[in-house]
């Protein structure tokens, strides 16, 4: 068996250690020795933001926040099918040294483009005003809960009316998550929300699925 090697540590944007792991040529981060993302896990996270983007296609200056980084999946997609020049991808990182690892020991690094933007305020923060009128948020929320504090939950109807405030009519949030969480999609609905829910297999090879949210705000329609 190939060894498990520690690459780097640092501490969580919560003040948890937050590991860079290589194992057999992919990479893993683990906090607290809880698994957060893996180099090659980023399918479900591909298939929930190219539905985010696709309507957004015809938008001058499309927005997107990720909240939480992990390797960056979901932001190297955004950035492939939102090509426009005034695009912007707004990262909230777990961990200040996050986005140097990736870009270090990734063979492709997602974070280099001009229209991505790191911010210092870490994703359980409040969004600010500047905000408002983003056409999308996402979050994978096993990255988030391995992280979050305390007071910080994603069934909190005031954390959910916050991401509402800050998108625009038909902004989308989208959310990931490997066990399906009880009741969200419930909540997403009383605060504004249209919901559609599906599956993603975890890796291409995968037979294990993650949950999909798609929520909408105002009336969600499906594009195909």
């Amino acid at each position: 068996m190939k060894p498990r090697n520690t690459v780097a540590q640092a501490e969580s944007c919560t003040r948890l250690t937050l590991d860079l792991i290589e194992h057999d040529t992919r990479f893993f981060l683990e906090c607290e020795g809880r698994q957060v993302d893996g180099s090659h896990l980023g399918h479900a996270a591909g298939s929930i933001i190219s539905t985010m983007c696709r309507p957004f296609r015809p938008a001058k200056q499309p927005r997107i926040l990720f909240l939480g980084l992990g390797f960056g999946h979901a932001v190297k997609v955004a950035r492939q099918l939102l090509p426009q020049e005034k695009s912007s991808f707004i990262v909230f990182p777990e961990a200040e040294q996050l986005p140097k690892w990736i870009s270090t020991h990734l063979a492709e690094d997602p974070l280099d483009d001009p229209r991505v933007h790191l911010e210092s305020a870490h994703p359980f923060a409040p969004l600010s005003d500047d905000y408002c009128g983003s056409q999308g948020i996402f979050a994978d929320l096993d990255h988030l809960d391995a992280l979050a504090p305390q007071h910080w939950s994603i069934t909190s109807e005031n954390v959910l009316r916050a991401f509402s405030e800050r998108l625009k009519s038909g902004g989308l949030l989208g959310l990931i998550s490997t066990r399906p969480i009880p009741k969200l999609d419930k909540l997403l609905r009383k605060v504004g929300f249209e919901v559609a829910l599906d599956l993603a297999p975890l890796s291409e090879n995968s037979k294990k699925n993650r949950t999909l949210y798609l929520a909408r705000k105002g009336q969600y329609q499906r594009s195909h």
